[in-house]
């Protein structure tokens, strides 16, 4: 699972409150607005709360316990706004969240918990203030080709943001201060022990960029991740050698809401399922996160108010093949429409913590790591093999016993159907446990198990050798899943 942090809005690193740290320097300029309250409404990109990476290290053993692999931050360089994707200056972490000190502590404190850091990178476009950018404007070489200017004397920006002027990220020497060089800004901060980067507007750097991108990074850092933010169908982007490890699965986002909000339906979410998977490719769409809400969108509570919803769509994004990227405070039901509300301050009173909530995400982590299919494992759909508002599908691996039988009954009626199963390890009269309910068993006759789940509920069955009904002619004198090992000494 990964963790993302906004950090301006996580917490405020000790000894700081909020009155200390926004008399800092950093804070001191006249468009900005300070807040007097950790919990007041935030109002747009230059409003501050004061939150740093100390704030983060401070909250480390909270996430660890949460049961997180990995952080991702969104951008810590320094910049003038709250969300930092206007970069000054892109070798600095921004002083309004530490120093490269203060970075190093916390890449130090993740490792330690054999956790993982992610850094955004920022690529397309920087801000006005950027050296570059001002030199730019004054015409001065080679600074004024990095960006396009057009005859009237405006420039390409990012989605028309005039404060956004967009990089020619084709330039040579450009690509060589950002990527090519062992000193540009991707390798630097890799090799002070950064583990992957996350590429923001990766539609807009190109699939030729990316590429270069990673021919000069896995060169030197062939353990580094790079994932790419599409806000669309991605296969072109992280299909091939050539390109990302993976990406920010918006796709998977669209379809799962979509056909938990009735936009979808049924038929056309298991081809969007089945789409990504095949097209991305196995390894891509594992490397791939599986997305439900982040600092663009709105929060889940809010896109999904009903509870029962929402914990199907947890469930099909811990179980479906990617890595589950869990916004902070989702896991407390924090609640938060389009920016600025999906960007409030992290809820730190447990008092005001959904506790249900919470603990679906805790048992959802438990059993994707108790569970090597759900990680490594392949896709079965079984689309056809259901009618109604159902999906089920297969994860996974070689091995027999590590496969996972996955069943979404969004219906309002209760599911009681045959489903036919065409998995090879799925063997006669063996019985399978429901891991969210773990005293249901059903039982799997030759090719099929019969259905029995409740309206608007979800199911995670895994084998249970180990089960026995009173008078079964299956004894514990037989197993179903035997160590077959070669050319090994008889026991």
């Amino acid at each position: 699972m990964i963790y993302q942090i906004f950090p301006e809005r996580f917490a405020i690193g000790k000894p700081n409150d909020i009155k200390t740290k926004l008399e800092q320097p950093a804070y001191q300029r006249d468009e900005y607005k300070r807040h007097a309250n950790w919990y007041e409404e935030p109002t747009g990109g230059n409003d501050f709360f004061g939150g740093d990476l100390r704030g983060v290290i401070d909250h480390l053993d909270y996430i660890h316990d949460l049961g997180a692999e990995a952080v991702y931050l969104t951008p810590i360089f320094t910049a003038y706004s709250n969300y930092k994707y206007d970069t000054v200056d892109y070798q600095t972490v921004d002083p309004m969240f530490g120093d490269e000190q203060v970075l190093g502590a916390l890449i130090d404190g993740l490792h330690q918990r054999g956790m993982r850091l992610v850094l955004d990178a920022v690529l397309n476009h920087v801000g006005t203030g950027h050296e570059w950018f001002q030199a730019a404007k004054r015409c001065e070489k080679p600074y004024r080709d990095f960006f396009t200017f057009l005859a009237d004397g405006k420039y390409l920006c990012w989605w028309g943001y005039d404060t956004l002027p967009e990089l020619r990220i084709e330039h040579p020497l450009l690509a060589r201060f950002l990527y090519r060089d062992p000193d540009s800004v991707l390798q630097r901060w890799l090799a002070r022990g950064l583990d992957e980067w996350r590429f923001d507007a990766a539609l807009d750097l190109g699939v030729d960029a990316v590429a270069d991108i990673r021919a000069a990074i896995k060169e030197r850092f062939p353990r580094a991740r790079l994932v790419g933010e599409v806000l669309s169908f991605a296969s072109e982007f992280c299909a091939g050698e050539r390109h990302f490890d993976g990406v920010m699965n918006y796709w998977f986002r669209y379809a799962t809401l979509g056909w938990l909000q009735g936009r979808v339906s049924t038929r056309a979410y298991v081809r969007a399922v089945s789409d990504y998977y095949e097209r991305y490719g196995h390894d891509p769409a594992l490397r791939s996160w599986n997305i439900l809400s982040t600092h663009d969108t709105p929060r889940l509570r809010t896109v999904l108010p009903d509870d029962t919803a929402r914990q199907i769509a947890l469930v099909l994004q811990f179980t479906l093949p990617g890595v589950p990227l869990v916004y902070y405070g989702e896991e407390n039901g924090m609640e938060g429409g389009e920016d600025p509300q999906n960007r409030r301050t992290m809820r730190w009173e447990e008092t005001e913590w959904d506790q249900p909530t919470r603990s679906f995400y805790k048992k959802l982590v438990e059993i994707r790591r108790s569970r090597r299919e759900l990680r490594e494992g392949k896709l079965l759909m079984l689309g056809e093999y259901l009618d109604g508002d159902t999906v089920a599908f297969v994860r996974h691996t070689e091995v027999p016993n590590q496969e996972s039988l996955v069943v979404v009954n969004k219906s309002n009626q209760r599911l009681q159907q045959r489903l036919l199963v065409p998995h090879t390890f799925f063997e006669p009269k063996l019985w399978f446990k429901n891991l969210l309910a773990p005293e249901q068993h059903l039982r799997f006759i030759y090719a099929s198990l019969q259905l029995d789940l409740p309206p608007e509920s979800a199911a995670i069955f895994v084998p249970d050798d180990g089960y026995i009904l009173p008078n079964d002619s299956k004894g514990n004198d037989y197993a179903y899943f035997k160590p077959r090992i070669l050319g090994a000494d008889p026991p």
